[in-house]
């Protein structure tokens, strides 16, 4: 039994053709989107080309440290330091970066590669939460908050990542405003 007041007009299921003003509300939302979008980090083998040449190699690692959204308020002199101080890592399939459950000590930003976050729970096998890839930072929670890792980050293809260490990350957010 059905009532034929409740059907949806044919003329509602056609798709309508895009008017301007349609086109002019789509631009405007790209264009905020791409305001608030997550910047580009260039690969560590199109940075040879692509990156101007710098003073001092803590300069364009003070770059790409300034794309982790926790750094972004920071000033270039504070993450210059915060480079000083920053080491890289290969790492290779397979590898895990941090454990869940570890002491959080450090953060990471991913410089080329992917890493699976995994996390697990008593009795069972981990779960796969999602793929990080270049750009993606990890570890600012644990270092933030003081508390234990809460995923397992494990390397899904080789890559290269900045470690930064905790302290010197916490105190480039003290003094960086």
């Amino acid at each position: 039994m059905t009532n034929d007041d409740t059907r949806i007009p044919a003329t509602l299921l056609v798709p309508k053709p895009v008017t301007a003003s349609a086109t002019a509300t789509r631009s405007c939302y790209a264009q905020v989107r791409s305001m608030f979008g997550k910047p580009h980090v260039s690969l560590m083998s199109e940075s040879h080309d692509s990156v101007p040449a710098a003073d001092h190699p803590s300069h364009s690692v003070a770059a790409l440290l300034g794309t982790i959204p926790t750094l972004r308020f920071v000033k270039p002199a504070g993450l210059r330091a915060l480079a000083e101080t920053t080491t890289h890592q290969q790492v290779q399939v397979g590898e895990a970066v941090t454990r869940q459950g570890e002491h959080s000590d450090a953060v990471f930003l991913i410089i080329d590669g992917t890493f699976e976050v995994l996390i697990s729970h008593v009795g069972h096998t981990p779960d796969f939460i999602r793929i990080l890839k270049t750009g993606d930072s990890f570890g600012e929670l644990g270092v933030l908050y003081d508390v234990p890792r809460t995923a397992t980050i494990r390397c899904a293809s080789p890559g290269h990542l900045l470690r930064i260490p905790g302290d010197a990350f916490l105190d480039s957010l003290e003094s960086g405003r």
